[in-house]
């Protein structure tokens, strides 16, 4: 097995190692075969790729293509207009200030459109200090950049179509494998309960994150769908099984405080934790070989634990032989996956699967409202453009003040969690970033090598650039020092610069979160509802026996009002004012509980009693103020009892409903 990985899991380098080399290499071309005589085309082409690249995110040929037109239109007319309007402080402030507020409203259309949105910003603030003499031709050489760069990733993704989609399945499989971890710590007597649902549910945001992301490249490539080669097949199956890996692994769900109360003695928990460590590791084969002996140690373990079963009472028993049928599935789904297994795969309506397709009007008209958090940020940074380009108008003459700029927009988020975590990383990479360049300058004359030192640099700014920002920033201040260094010289004032303006330009963009603010703990009752009304709905689609697909569907709607909770729970930990987190938190894991029980059930085919099944839903379904559709909730059931399925899920849902009835 080891011997024959699957395609999609064969030795290749990161998709974003590679983005990085071809990035750097089209940024670098025009610089080295131009700029000796044709300085203001080669900066400006290369000015267009840097900073059209960054809008180049993964995905299949059909996203690909729409951003690049999007982009290279958007940066066609930013540039016109903007380079244009240069000659009038006043106009210069109106126009930064006005095409701030629209280009950060194209975050209403989606993802791709956001990004695009924030180059276009930045790329203003870079004609802001270039300050090009002649207007109309620095726009056609940047749109000669931009579309240099388009023709060599478009060409990219043409040869290599689901390079994307490779990548995409790999880190959802080494997700996968962390979840399944996360999950051997419950058999653990020695950590809390509490600590492994807390990693569990966050392992599970990231894990939904990368099947959203996986759904989009493979089911949005109309193409591809079509089309009945072979690889497509594989693709399309290998996908589902590694989706479906972890439902399998959600539905290995217990009441572990029992389990770890009745399982102790006999130490079955040991040999459980173990067996579901060594099925990580072989889900995890991308971070490292998987042990020798391994499969001899997984039959051992099997044998041992089936042995320790039979000596169990009767409730044991059934709890641990549930246990080892489900490592069996979930160890034949790693086969499949790993040995590339080609099963027919049904045809439903995948794009049912995909987010909702309103048109491009429909979903900016939605946003337009006060309490939209794309518009309450998009008059933020408007607003935070405005006060810092003033700023820089009357308080400083400094060539590189565009910087002040550039770190508002830069750090800058509509939520505060993730906008103090930018401002941290920025001040921490920036310094790091200043203090090596400084190194490098003074103890490194060869201008070569200093050149050298800065394309690395580059290199490493495009690799870090999204999983770590920190870095990132590190990398191009020292690019940007060496480089301005030996263009403009003075190093010190480049590196008092670059350290001022990125203090003030971050202490802007913290104490803006306050303007218009975004907060996310008034929704946090609003979002525990949802959750719990999309395992009510899934629960339903699993009891009226409904379709595969639809099943599906809610399995999959539910995994994600799940994710919207987590999600805000984490950024409610960091906001001001008061919130009962602790309780919304415990609304948070009864609920995943719930699912996972739901999910075991459905997978396993077992029928809910009728009766049974009607008061767990009238359980799901109460409007959290008291009202609950049921004259009188039960206690919640209590004791060492083993409750499996049906049993368990009654008692979580009871649980639950008597908890917010109390709210």
């Amino acid at each position: 097995m080891l011997n024959r990985p699957s395609f999609f899991l064969a030795f290749r380098l990161k998709e974003s190692v590679t983005d990085a080399l071809r990035n750097t290499l089209v940024v670098l071309i025009p610089l080295v075969l131009l700029y000796a005589k044709h300085r203001q085309m080669a900066i400006a082409m290369a000015v267009g790729a840097l900073l059209i690249s960054l809008t180049d995110l993964p995905g299949n040929r059909r996203n690909k293509t729409l951003t690049a037109l999007q982009s290279i239109v958007a940066f066609l007319l930013i540039s016109l207009l903007f380079s244009t309007g240069l000659s009038s402080p006043v106009s210069t402030g109106l126009m930064l200030v006005c095409f701030t507020f629209l280009l950060s409203m194209l975050a209403a259309l989606g993802g791709r459109s956001t990004v695009v949105g924030t180059m276009g910003i930045i790329l203003m603030v870079f004609i802001l200090g270039l300050r090009p003499h002649e207007p109309l031709i620095f726009s056609c050489y940047l749109l000669a950049g931009c579309i240099w760069f388009y023709l060599v990733s478009l060409i990219q993704v043409f040869v290599w179509p689901f390079r994307s989609l490779h990548q995409g399945l790999r880190e959802t499989l080494s997700a996968t494998a962390d979840f399944l971890k996360a999950k051997a710590n419950c058999y653990d007597p020695h950590i809390s309960l509490e600590e492994s649902y807390r990693q569990i549910i966050t392992l599970h945001l990231r894990v939904s994150e990368k099947q959203e992301l996986v759904r989009q490249l493979l089911l949005s490539d109309r193409a591809a769908m079509r089309e009945s080669r072979p690889q497509v097949k594989r693709l399309l199956s290998s996908s589902i099984k590694v989706i479906g890996l972890y439902e399998q692994i959600t539905a290995m769900h217990y009441d572990y405080e029992v389990v770890r109360l009745r399982l102790a003695p006999t130490g079955a928990l040991i040999v459980v934790a173990e067996l579901i460590n060594l099925l990580a590791e072989e889900a995890d084969q991308l971070k490292k070989d998987v042990p020798p002996g391994y499969f001899e140690r997984y039959q051992e373990l099997n044998i041992e634990l089936g042995k320790i079963a039979i000596r169990l009472p009767t409730e044991e028993r059934a709890v641990v032989n549930s246990i080892l049928t489900n490592v069996g599935a979930i160890r034949q789904l790693l086969e499949d996956i790993h040995l590339d297994r080609d099963d027919t795969v049904a045809n439903p309506n995948f794009n049912a699967f995909l987010p909702r397709g309103d048109n491009y009007w429909q979903k900016f008209k939605m946003q337009l409202h006060f309490q939209s958090p794309v518009l309450r940020f998009s008059l933020r940074l408007a607003l935070l453009f405005g006060i810092g380009y003033l700023a820089t108008l009357f308080f400083t003459k400094d060539y590189y003040s565009y910087w002040l700029l550039l770190t508002i927009v830069i750090v800058a988020r509509p939520k505060l969690a993730v906008t103090w975590q930018r401002n941290l990383e920025r001040l921490a990479g920036t310094f790091a970033g200043v203090v090596l360049a400084s190194a490098f300058i003074f103890l490194i004359k060869p201008t070569v090598v200093l050149l050298v030192i800065a394309s690395f640099a580059l290199l490493g700014f495009f690799i870090w650039n999204r999983p770590k920002y920190g870095w990132s920033v590190c990398c191009i201040t020292i690019c940007v020092v060496i480089c301005l260094s030996l263009y403009h010289g003075q190093p010190t004032v480049i590196v008092s610069a670059r350290v001022w303006y990125s203090l003030v330009g971050c202490a802007l963009a913290f104490a803006g979160i306050f303007i218009f603010p975004v907060w996310i703990n008034t929704e946090l009752e609003d979002l525990g509802r949802s959750a719990t009304e999309g395992n009510r709905l899934f629960l339903e689609a699993v009891v009226n026996g409904s379709e595969q697909q639809e099943i599906w569907l809610a399995r999959k709607e539910a995994h994600l009002r799940l994710a919207r909770l987590s999600e805000g729970i984490r950024h409610a930990r960091v906001e001001p004012g008061k919130v009962d987190l602790p309780g919304i938190e415990h609304i948070q894991v009864l609920n995943y509980r719930i699912n996972a029980v739901i999910i075991s059930l459905f997978l396993s085919g077992r029928k809910l009693n009728q009766k049974s099944a009607e008061t767990i839903i009238n359980y799901l379904n109460h409007d959290w103020v008291g009202a609950i559709n049921i004259q009188e909730i039960s206690e919640p059931i209590n004791g060492n009892h083993l409750l499996k399925g049906q049993e368990l899920l009654e008692g979580l849902a009871c649980t639950l409903a008597a908890f917010t009835k109390k709210r």
